[in-house]
């Protein structure tokens, strides 16, 4: 499935096991597409063709269930009872862009898939200060395949909206047991996993939902280019180290993040050297980490107050307004002022919608893994 990339050659390209790949194409192979032939599309050598551990590059794979999404006019590839038309991904991408928090826009997404595919069995609650994302029962005959990936597909796409590596609370499978294939150093959905369970599904804290969403129509058009690779590499909760460095300099939030690589590092009990070092191991940098920590509060500050462009931007320690103004640019796409009137119009009281679009969430049945 989805969720088992990992990288391969030090890191030179993110990949997925020959039997997770396989896994995913088992809607295209029961409806008449050849295997050796998508294989050999996803260049697979014909000797390696029965390694299940054989690393399948994510673009190739991607690349290959695009091709089929298309032909099958099916983007769940026949993974699911129903087809999912080919471009309803892109539709749905674009209406959730004008919602002002991902919890928004997390629901009208699942409520379009409803009405895209009737039935569609994914389903977000919150309860006890936890987002529960999960799939419903399906019958016994449906490929479980879907469960694992469309929630794994999902959290990417959070993840995407608001540009953060949103932590895993917990998770659980309807499988009776992982995989015995499955090879991989982190588990699937990123933390210990509990199995035999009555549903799939992972919560995190709900006060994720009311994040802002950070992303605008042009930052939308690479990933849908891109599309599904994108969805496949969902991205882990930030290392220990970087952490960190992010709760230090949150303490400073409301003096532009003054803390300083020396300071940090002495709090923390290293060495700025050691520091910086642990940080370059994991993937970052000092300098990555305080501006992806200003531009987080930077758009928490322009979507949700009053503050003026000036005082934000002197909050943040940018030395004028000018510098702010093109730093907001450079991370949204967009100048602040526009994005300020963008999200405080998805905020306002919209007419009531079309017959259509009045539905109702199912309610969710209680019963599985003690969640």
């Amino acid at each position: 499935m989805a969720g088992a990339v990992s990288t391969h050659e030090a890191g030179a390209a993110y990949t997925v096991p020959l039997w997770c790949t396989l896994r995913l194409l088992g809607g295209a192979l029961r409806r008449g597409f050849a295997r050796e032939a998508m294989l050999r599309h996803m260049r697979v050598p014909p000797a390696r063709q029965d390694d299940p551990q054989w690393p399948v590059p994510v673009a190739d794979l991607g690349a290959l269930l695009r091709q089929l999404a298309r032909r099958m006019d099916d983007e769940l590839v026949g993974l699911w009872v129903r087809p999912v038309p080919f471009g309803s991904f892109s539709s749905v991408a674009r209406q959730l862009l004008h919602c002002a928090r991902l919890g928004e826009a997390l629901q009208l997404a699942l409520r379009l898939y409803r009405l895209i595919a009737p039935g569609f069995p994914l389903r977000l609650r919150v309860t006890q200060g936890l987002a529960r994302l999960e799939m419903q029962p399906q019958p016994p005959d449906a490929d479980v395949t879907l469960d694992a990936a469309a929630v794994y597909w999902t959290l990417a796409l959070a993840r995407w909206l608001v540009d953060r590596p949103i932590p895993v609370h917990s998770a659980w499978m309807h499988s009776p047991a992982q995989d015995t294939r499955y090879c991989e150093r982190q588990p699937f959905f990123e933390v210990p996993t509990q199995y035999g369970c009555a549903r799939t599904g992972i919560a995190f804290d709900a006060g994720w939902l009311n994040r802002p969403l950070a992303r605008s129509a042009q930052s939308l058009e690479p990933l849908l280019a891109a599309l599904p690779a994108p969805l496949m590499r969902a991205g882990a909760p930030p290392p220990a180290a970087a952490e960190q460095v992010c709760s230090q300099l949150q303490l400073h939030g409301g003096h532009g993040f003054a803390g300083t690589l020396q300071s940090v590092a002495r709090t923390l009990g290293l060495s700025p050297r050691s520091l910086r070092r642990r940080l370059q191991e994991e993937g970052c940098s000092w300098h990555d980490l305080k501006d992806a920590m200003r531009r987080e509060q930077a758009l928490d500050w322009v979507s949700r107050t009053d503050l003026s462009l000036a005082d934000i931007g002197e909050r943040l320690g940018f030395a004028d307004v000018s510098t702010f103004h093109r730093a907001f640019k450079r991370w949204t796409g967009e100048p602040p002022g526009e994005f300020r009137r963008q999200h405080q119009e998805r905020a306002a009281p919209q007419p009531s919608a079309p017959d259509a679009f009045r539905l109702a969430a199912p309610a969710s049945s209680a019963g599985h893994c003690g969640h």
